[in-house]
């Protein structure tokens, strides 16, 4: 199950993290009289975790505080996301949630996605 901070958040419903791969900052430079390029590594940069899910409950309102809660990490704050495969995500920012409205079947649910930034 993933969670966020220790809080499984996303446990009411099916849910999938794809994280991306970390990015490192090339500088490549020609120089006269230099056959080929110079390569500068600059470092690590952040890289792009995505997960997309359902939130389901039993009323409307069981969804809305679900999300609510999930919002509620839209700080700036850095946060620990660890995944179902025991993975674990250090210094991670929400980017952007985009919930679905809120629709009812058999329970009612709401379809998520989340775009994480993991700073090195």
């Amino acid at each position: 199950m993933t969670t966020i901070d220790a809080q499984a958040l996303f446990a009411s419903g099916p849910h999938s993290l794809r994280p991306g791969t970390p990015q490192r900052h090339i500088v490549r430079r020609g120089l006269p009289g230099l056959d080929g390029e110079l390569a500068l590594d600059m470092g690590l940069r952040s890289r792009r975790l995505v997960h997309t899910g359902r939130l389901q409950g039993q009323t409307a309102q069981e969804v809305a505080d679900q999300l609510a809660a999930i919002e509620a990490r839209i700080d700036g704050r850095t946060h620990l996301l660890a995944d179902d495969r025991a993975g674990t995500f250090p210094r991670v920012l929400i980017e952007s949630c985009e919930p679905t409205a809120i629709r009812r079947g058999r329970r009612f649910w709401c379809d998520y996605e989340i775009v994480y930034r993991q700073l090195p």
